[in-house]
């Protein structure tokens, strides 16, 4: 089983995106190349009105025009992966109808030039033929990541909705940056000598509002202060 994609949300809620796998993506592709095979065909059908035999035209051609026209072919290929992964938020055709899409490697959306990059290592990850490198990479991987995505920072995650209700979320009257003080300190609380535990955590509770009790104990403080934020991080 996958290791989710874990990211924190605009709310401060850290949540464990479900990691798309193997099946989810192979039916994707198949989709996506279903569309590319059929507009390839419509193309080859509308040329036939053109040219009495298409196959004929283009064995006529040099060598060079024929690499230059796989090149072309490669290069739209390239285009139609890249360009709806940006416009469409990480999502292709096939990705849509899969409920499935690219983010990066810390959940946040894809970008032009992550897009362009996973989508140029296709070649590599197709070699010889029929993505032998790419599965073996997805197989090893935790989050079923292929060549491309490993270099490029991104990750294909389920598309699914986040009910934020199920999260305990701070108190909104607390400040961003007293939120993060009480995080740190809660965090490395153990790390601290006593007396830098009694003596953080007295200032703390000072700053966040706290009744003050000088005969409180640096653990009553700690308690108290994690009270207060009502579990700073909560998680999925």
């Amino acid at each position: 089983m996958s290791d989710g994609l874990q990211v924190a949300t605009p709310e401060r809620v850290a949540v464990d995106l479900p990691v798309a796998g193997l099946g989810s993506r192979a039916m994707a592709y198949v989709v996506d190349v279903g569309l590319l095979g059929a507009t390839a065909m419509v193309t080859w059908f509308a040329a036939s009105f053109f040219l009495s035999d298409p196959v004929d035209a283009v064995l006529g051609l040099s060598n060079v025009v024929r690499l230059l026209m796989l090149a072309g072919v490669f290069f739209l290929m390239w285009i139609y992966w890249t360009l709806l992964e940006v416009l469409w938020h990480g999502q292709t055709p096939g990705k849509r109808l899969l409920r499935i899409r690219v983010v990066k490697n810390d959940g946040s959306p894809v970008t032009v030039f992550s897009s362009a990059v996973r989508n140029l290592l296709r070649v590599v990850d197709f070699l010889p033929a029929c993505y032998p490198v790419g599965l073996v990479t997805m197989l090893v991987d935790k989050k079923h990541r292929r060549l491309g995505d490993l270099l490029a920072g991104t990750v294909l995650v389920r598309d699914e909705q986040i009910d934020l209700s199920r999260y305990e979320q701070v108190t909104s009257t607390i400040a961003v940056n007293e939120v993060e003080l009480a995080t740190s300190f809660l965090s490395r609380f153990e790390q601290f000598e006593p007396a830098a535990q009694l003596r953080l955590g007295t200032k703390l509770a000072a700053k966040l509002g706290l009744p003050a009790n000088p005969a409180a104990s640096a653990v009553e403080l700690r308690d108290a202060i994690a009270a207060h934020l009502k579990g700073p991080v909560a998680r999925g």
